[in-house]
């Protein structure tokens, strides 16, 4: 059997890995976009907010202008921030997986491109916010937006921590590469906004499916974690 390494801090993303944010997102878009007289009700090109980033996606496919698409920004944080945050749900399992890992003395910590009061929001709403010890997100300055930036600043204010026993678990390759970038194991989950395949390229250290997969890993259930390690 393979030793698994015993992970102690965990940086976990949120949308897509510990939450599903799919309402959130879909209503703060329509809101935004709502300010510039553009009333889209057809599903699947609302859903192009759960995958293409923000601003691209007011640019790219709603056709702003970058001046207009910065305006919308502020309009969809506004909404999401005000009205949207009883409609980022957990996942099945997470409540329960992240009192577990609690219970046995693992660091916890958010490292997200949301903007960090918006994440204490929805952390707190759900009653969430007890497990962690740090929630980094993007700073209101815009100085920290990259997922690079954001894990080397909640390293900065972690004491004593090792790359060692540190891994960053999340559904994006920003994600993934961020890790990579600060020299951390990575998990990539399936079931978030990225494709497989491209998550796959990155190499991740390990690859899960679902919580239940995510939980056995972190929780250091080996014969089941075994079957997920990637082949790096």
């Amino acid at each position: 059997m393979i030793s698994m390494p015993d992970y102690q801090t965990i940086l976990l993303d949120l949308d897509g890995t510990l939450t599903d944010p799919t309402e959130e997102m879909i209503s703060s878009a329509k809101y935004a976009l709502k300010q510039f007289g553009i009333k889209e009700r057809d599903p699947e090109r609302l859903n192009l907010f759960t995958t293409i980033p923000l601003l691209h996606c007011f640019e790219e496919n709603f056709g702003l202008t970058r001046e207009q698409a910065d305006q919308a920004f502020i309009h969809y944080w506004y909404y999401a921030g005000t009205f949207g945050v009883g409609k980022n749900r957990p996942f099945d399992g997470v409540p329960e997986m992240l009192q577990k890992l609690h219970s046995q003395g693992k660091t916890l910590c958010i490292a997200t491109a949301r903007q960090t009061k918006n994440v204490e929001q929805i952390l707190k709403t759900l009653n969430l916010d007890q497990y962690f010890t740090i929630i980094m997100g993007a700073s209101e300055d815009e100085s920290r937006r990259t997922k690079k930036m954001i894990i080397f600043d909640l390293l900065c204010d972690l004491p004593d921590h090792t790359g060692q026993n540190v891994i960053m678990v999340g559904d994006r390759t920003v994600d993934i590469t961020g890790a990579k970038d600060n020299a951390l194991d990575s998990m990539a989950v399936t079931y978030g906004a990225e494709s497989v395949e491209d998550l796959l390229q990155l190499n991740p250290t390990y690859v899960v499916n679902n919580v239940s997969e995510m939980a056995a890993i972190l929780l250091g259930e080996e014969e089941t974690a075994d079957l997920h390690m990637s082949g790096s």
